[in-house]
């Protein structure tokens, strides 16, 4: 009797030991980032049989009499509930809200573990790390195409040498240069301006027969109405494209079409910088095309023509200029080299989109007339986009606005230096340039597991899988069933201090009771002996 007793007690003290130390090892870990609680969870021990009668209940059923012989530790589980969130200044520090794991690999022997804690920053080998040195993982975006890589890697920014003014070499993660190769160009053109610039035979092209490139001053072309934006070539080297506009008077005009107006234009560079062969020191140096816009009668643009030099023949020979051909879109496009310091000296192609555009990519007049000489003082000759559309933003020909540029892009960029990073929330680590640009380099890797109970604790925050949890099932944030990403920000330890001082009440009371149980055995055990003496 009182050795069974005593030992029921023994396995009150063992498990109930084993709780105190949860409940320690919980407090201890209040401030940790990213720790889960830990639950204890009991079991009695076994039952065997009390010697007595076997008792019938109401259904005739025979019941064993049996006696419990303790309690055992059933379980000890992980809480992993959301924590809350502290804020920080590093954009490193990243938070999961919501279901999701970290994965982070240990680069010497190549095992992988999987967090909450989101404590993570760059080493002197650029990876990105935990406070243990466990690379985190991602899947690589390709810098020019956007397309994310199937495979995770651990995340390393792509820094290369880079070769300073003074001779030194330095590390940095560069955005190479981009030359331009589309101009979106909105402006208003007034058409009280008048008609600055006249030609007789060619009413069209009278700023094109004015324009003097070879010779002094060319590059100060002053036309009272234009729109100026740079771009960029293959080396990042800026240069200025200039878009001159003039009215053409209507009374200089056969067929041309009731209450439309027409204005002629000029796409120039600074003649010092054509590279063109056969244009340096030419009238035509830094002319680059020449065309017509037309407006309906409430202003709005609904025709549009450009032409560029041919191949061969005299550059300033009207004859000499066709319709230029189409980029992406149904804009038109034309070619051009850049010369001077710095320049790449290297041909591109650049669309221009005066928010105007052909779906076919073709033009109306392709025949005789789609010469630039062909057209003389014949608005109906003069050549549109074939089916034309118009965009929301497009040129206008505004009396109220006056000569106005209202919106000017282009997609070219010098090169540039990181300047700093950003983590969306579905986990794109982006990086921001000197330039302007913004990159994705990575996509942060989130894990589930079919039971994350099963998880095995293995220190320093991480824990490793097991045959319990199932293999970790990769996948990126906000994607069936994980959370978002939050940067700047960590989980916070989601142990509750009021809850745990109360369960460690519950068990040293327990504790206390099941001495009590030794206690009173013993006392029994010699009184049972005293009876003999």
């Amino acid at each position: 009797m009182g050795f069974s007793s005593m030992y029921t007690g023994v396995t009150g003290l063992k498990s109930y030991s084993t709780g105190m130390q949860v409940i320690g090892n919980n407090l201890a870990n209040v401030n940790t980032t990213g720790y889960k609680r830990s639950e204890i969870r009991y079991a009695d021990l076994m039952s065997v049989h009390a010697g007595t009668p076997g008792i019938k209940d109401d259904a005739g059923v025979l019941s064993v009499s049996q006696k419990g012989k303790g309690v055992s530790v059933a379980a000890i589980l992980p809480n992993f509930e959301q924590a809350s969130f502290e804020t920080t200044t590093t954009v490193t520090d990243l938070a999961i809200g919501g279901r999701g794991f970290f994965g982070v690999r240990d680069s010497a022997n190549s095992v992988m573990r999987y967090t909450r804690n989101g404590v993570f920053r760059f080493n002197n080998e650029a990876y990105l790390v935990d406070p243990h040195g466990l690379r985190l993982q991602g899947y690589a975006v390709d810098r020019d195409t956007g397309s994310v890589a199937a495979s995770a890697t651990d995340i390393l920014l792509p820094y290369e040498d880079v070769t300073n003014p003074d001779g030194s070499v330095s590390r940095a993660v560069v955005s190479p240069p981009r030359a331009t190769t589309a101009v979106d160009m909105v402006a208003n053109l007034d058409p009280l301006q008048g008609d600055r610039f006249t030609n007789a035979s060619h009413p069209f092209f009278a700023m094109f027969d004015a324009w003097q490139g070879g010779s002094s001053g060319a590059g100060t072309f002053v036309s009272g109405n234009s729109s100026s934006l740079d771009v960029f070539d293959a080396d990042g080297t800026k240069h200025t494209v200039t878009i001159h506009y003039d009215l053409v008077t209507p009374s200089t005009l056969s067929n041309a079409s009731g209450g439309a107006s027409y204005w002629e234009y000029i796409v120039t560079i600074d003649p010092a910088e054509d590279g063109r062969s056969g244009f340096a020191g030419t009238s035509a140096a830094g002319l680059l095309a020449a065309g017509t816009m037309m407006f309906d009668t409430v202003g709005s643009i609904s025709g549009l023509s450009m032409y560029t030099l041919g191949t061969g023949g005299a550059s300033k020979v009207l004859s000499n200029w066709s319709l230029t051909t189409f980029g992406s879109g149904g804009v038109p496009q034309l070619d051009v080299t850049f010369a001077g310091s710095g320049a790449s000296a290297t041909g591109q192609t650049i669309s221009f989109d005066f928010g105007i555009s052909s779906p076919s990519s073709t033009w109306t007049v392709t025949g005789s007339n789609a010469g630039a000489n062909a057209i003389g003082s014949n608005a109906g000759a003069v050549p549109n986009l074939s089916g034309w559309e118009r965009a929301g933003m497009h040129m206008t020909s505004y009396s109220t606005q006056g000569n106005a540029t209202i919106f000017s892009s282009q997609d070219g960029y010098a090169e540039g230096y990181l300047q700093a990073l950003s983590v969306d929330r579905d986990g794109f680590l982006t990086g921001r340039f000197t330039n302007g640009e913004e990159e994705r380099l990575y996509q942060i890797n989130l894990y589930l597991f079919t039971n994350e109970f099963g998880l095995r604790r293995e220190g320093n925050n991480v824990f490793s899988a097991t045959n319990d949890s199932g293999a970790a099932i990769i996948g990126t944030a906000r994607s069936e069933g994980r959370g978002e990403i939050s940067q700047s920000s960590l989980e916070m330890s989601n142990v509750d201090m009021a809850k745990e001082f109360a369960d460690m009440i519950l068990t040293q009371r327990a504790f206390q009771a099941n001495t009590k149980v030794i206690t009173t055995s013993d006392s029994l055990m010699n009184t049972a002996l005293q009876i003999k003496r």
